[in-house]
C-alpha cells in the first residue's frame, strides 16, 4: 500500500523534464512550493519545509485545500500517472512497470523516457533517421564478437 509521501514522490519523478542537455530533472520541492503559493487560482500557500515533510512522510494529514493545490500544480505538467486528489489519497498504489503492457515496461527507465520525450519533438523525417540509427546500433550490438579483447573466439 503506497503512502501519501510515496505517491507524491512518484508525481515529482513523473513530472521530470529534460534539461538543455537532455537529462531528466525533477522539479525541486522549493520550486513546487513557490509555484503553488503564487498560483492565483487558489488561496493556498505552502512552505518548502511543509512540502518536504509531506514528501518524507513526517506530515501525513494535509487539508483538502492543500491536496487540491498540489493536484492543480501537477495537472499543469505533462504527467503519465493519474493526477487527482483521489489518486493521491487512494489505497491503490500508482501503476508499477510490471503492471504496464510489456512493450511499455522500458519507459520506467529515465533514460528511455528522456529519449522518447526528445524524439517526440522531432519532425517525422528526423524520427525516421533516428529509427534507422537505432536499427544500425541494434544490429551491431547483436553481431558483437564474444571474445574479451574484441577478437572472435577461436573455437
Amino acid at each position: 500500500m503506497a503512502t501519501l509521501a510515496e505517491r507524491l514522490n512518484a508525481w515529482f519523478a513523473d513530472a521530470a523534464t529534460a534539461d538543455a542537455v537532455g537529462r531528466l530533472r525533477e522539479p525541486s520541492t522549493a520550486e513546487v512550493a513557490q509555484a503553488i503559493s503564487e498560483d492565483p487560482r487558489h488561496s493556498v500557500t505552502i512552505s518548502r519545509s511543509y512540502l518536504t515533510a509531506l514528501r518524507n512522510g513526517s506530515q501525513t494529514n494535509p487539508t483538502v485545500s492543500v491536496l487540491s493545490a498540489i493536484v492543480t500544480y501537477f495537472q499543469g505538467r505533462n504527467m503519465t500517472l493519474p493526477v487527482s486528489v483521489s489518486a493521491l489519497i487512494d489505497e491503490e498504489p500508482p501503476a508499477r512497470p510490471s503492471e504496464l503492457p510489456q512493450e511499455w515496461a522500458a519507459l520506467a527507465d529515465r533514460q528511455v523516457r528522456s529519449i522518447a520525450l526528445r524524439a517526440g519533438q522531432f519532425t517525422p523525417e528526423l524520427r525516421d533517421q533516428l529509427l534507422s540509427i537505432m536499427d544500425v546500433l541494434d544490429a551491431s550490438r547483436q553481431q558483437q564478437p564474444s571474445g574479451r579483447d574484441g577478437a572472435p573466439d577461436a573455437s
